[in-house]
């Protein structure tokens, strides 16, 4: 009967990748689905996996790509047939451009319902095209020996965990009846098939002549850009990189540039970490004569504007993927990055700095542009007051995930932090402030520790269908909003100042209550009208677990002054040093 091999197939499908290390499957209401949720409801019952219930497809997505992001393993999403399934697409773009596994299952009719005028039925197979690892459209479910389904569990796993992480995406016909009441008890597969991959790794003599290329480079720089945290946890060991590469640094007596969502920024200060680029690059930062970057490109468009005056330089990654548009880079490293430092680093065991003025005049610039930039936050709250305010207020072990647009760039701009195991987040694959809170949520639910968000009043409003997700987590979950009327970030580019079509089209001013909002979805409340406010309000959110709103209004023409001034402070600051 097709209800007992539904329910067969879906729970041996499921338990293999279970098996396999699936940790949480995120589910949307529907029918046709109705095998897999049964199947992980069964599991769930057995404390084997963690089931996350979500009505909003896209919510969904995004919650998803927050757990596998923490957690390093691939969470499941499950819908139902038809047009439920496209609106995992923006999810699993991020999660391809960021390289975080995920495995959507997208229930659909049999072959006999399609092309036919069958309701809720379109072509599912091609959703997600180009934008995924490995992708089956499995046959319906039939009398086959169960194995071959702990095979799919397999492929499915290691093509979103492989050298290049990201999303795969199963196509799960079944026919009706989808399930009555004397169903079977499916038998489960022990595991699914194990496919074993090691780390990337270079032959010695490209090692050799790296080391070489960088002994005989006197003034370089390490341009460390966002790195997903889903890296830290792959198959083959910790990422591991900020130990090594400022160990690489100081024997090379380069700086290293790193923005907050490389995760080398916050924690212990290090003497060659460069927080400022950004101010410095904008203020005209001596241009080094290699550049070694890792991660994604860089955040703020003055560091990347500055990298593309440099000729020639090194790019790293586990799995090659190429990051420069503006076709300045001489060799890409298809290579994990920690082992790859400490490499080099065995090859130079004496090697000493050969200009230590190099080192230095970074470190005078770095110092004189925070003294700028402290004295700048210190006052009234704008944007980058917030941002920096903010930062230092993280707890040791917190997780900070902030939104693209105008957020991300003041964190990277005047962010900076000693708190221990402090973690950043930014779904900086696809640059979108869609589906931010819903990640967030996400990464709150797999994180054990407190998690903060900071984000615009249209991210906000972008993603207030997420607002529910957030009831009942047992950790602090505080969200700063920055409410400037509007997409401020555009104040700062040229369409700023058409006269007709700024406002209305780029703009978009709103006149929606965010604090109505968050109130309306049973969230903690505080409107923060100065920075001892904001300071207030930050350790007691800290205190108490659940969603808590931080409200922060900004006037819109004194932030773009402020921000303004900021740079020009920094650059009549570090004038006689470049």
């Amino acid at each position: 009967m097709a209800a007992d091999l539904n329910e067969r197939a879906a729970r041996a499908l499921i338990g293999a990748l279970v098996a396999g290390g699936v940790r949480h499957a995120v589910l949307s209401p529907g029918s046709r689905n109705t095998p897999v949720v049964l199947a992980v409801h069964a599991l769930a019952q057995e404390g084997r996996l963690t089931v996350h219930s979500v009505l909003d497809e896209r919510a969904a997505g995004f919650l998803a790509l927050g757990l596998s992001r923490v957690t390093g393993a691939p969470a499941l999403l499950s819908c139902t047939s038809g047009s439920a399934g496209a609106h995992y697409l923006p999810a699993l773009i991020e999660a391809n451009q960021s390289r975080v596994p995920l495995i959507a299952l997208t229930a659909d009719r049999p072959a006999e319902l399609q092309g036919c005028g069958a309701p809720q039925t379109i072509d599912q197979r091609t959703l997600y095209q180009g934008q995924l690892r490995w992708s089956a459209d499995l046959s319906e479910p039939g009398p086959v020996d169960p194995r071959w389904l702990g095979g799919v569990a397999a492929r499915a796993l290691d093509a979103a965990c492989g050298h290049t992480p990201g999303p795969v995406h199963l196509n799960l016909p079944f026919r009706e009846p989808l399930w009555i009441e004397a169903s079977a008890e499916p038998a489960v597969p022990a595991a699914a098939p194990a496919i074993i991959r090691g780390p990337p790794t270079l032959a010695p003599h490209t090692v050799d002549a790296l080391a070489r290329r960088l002994a005989e480079t006197p003034r370089g720089v390490f341009v460390a850009g966002p790195l997903e945290l889903a890296l830290e946890r792959v198959p083959w060991g910790q990422y591991g990189l900020c130990d090594p590469l400022y160990a690489l640094a100081e024997r090379l007596g380069w700086p290293v540039l790193a923005e907050p969502t490389s995760n080398l920024r916050f924690g212990r200060p290090h003497p060659l970490r460069i927080c400022a680029a950004d101010a410095l690059c904008r203020a005209g930062a001596p241009l080094p004569r290699l550049a070694v970057r890792f991660g994604q490109l860089p955040t703020s468009k003055p560091v990347f504007q500055w990298l593309a005056k440099v000729e020639g330089g090194v790019a790293v990654d586990p799995s090659g993927r190429w990051h420069d548009p503006d076709h300045r880079i001489d060799t890409v490293l298809a290579a994990e990055p920690a082992a790859l430092c400490e490499a080099l680093l065995a090859r130079l065991p004496d090697h000493q700095p050969l200009d230590p003025g190099w080192g230095a005049r970074w470190q005078t610039l770095e110092a004189r542009a925070q003294a700028v930039i402290d004295d700048a936050c210190g006052g009234p709250l704008w944007e980058g007051a917030v941002a920096r305010q903010l930062s230092r207020a993280l707890p040791p072990g917190a997780l900070l995930h902030v939104a693209s647009s105008m957020p991300v760039r003041d964190l990277d701009g005047f962010g900076i932090s000693e708190a221990e195991g402090a973690i950043v987040t930014a779904n900086r694959g696809a640059n979108g402030i869609d589906g931010t809170l819903a990640t967030a949520i996400g990464q709150a639910r797999a994180h054990d520790g407190p998690t903060v968000v900071l984000l615009g009043d249209l991210a906000f409003l972008h993603d207030q269908g997420a607002l529910g997700l957030a009831r009942g987590l047992d950790t602090p979950f505080v969200v700063v909003v920055v409410d400037n009327g509007g997409g401020g970030i555009f104040e700062h580019l040229p369409i700023a100042r058409h006269p007709t079509a700024f406002v209305p089209h780029f703009i978009t001013p709103h006149d929606d209550d965010l604090c109505a909002i968050a109130a309306a979805a049973r969230w903690s409340v505080v409107r923060c009208a100065d920075a001892p406010g904001l300071a207030g309000a930050l350790q007691g959110a800290l205190r108490q677990a659940g969603p808590t709103l931080l409200y922060v209004p900004i006037d819109r023409a004194q932030n773009l002054a402020r921000h303004r001034q900021t740079w020009a402070a920094v650059r009549a600051a570090v004038a006689d040093v470049l």
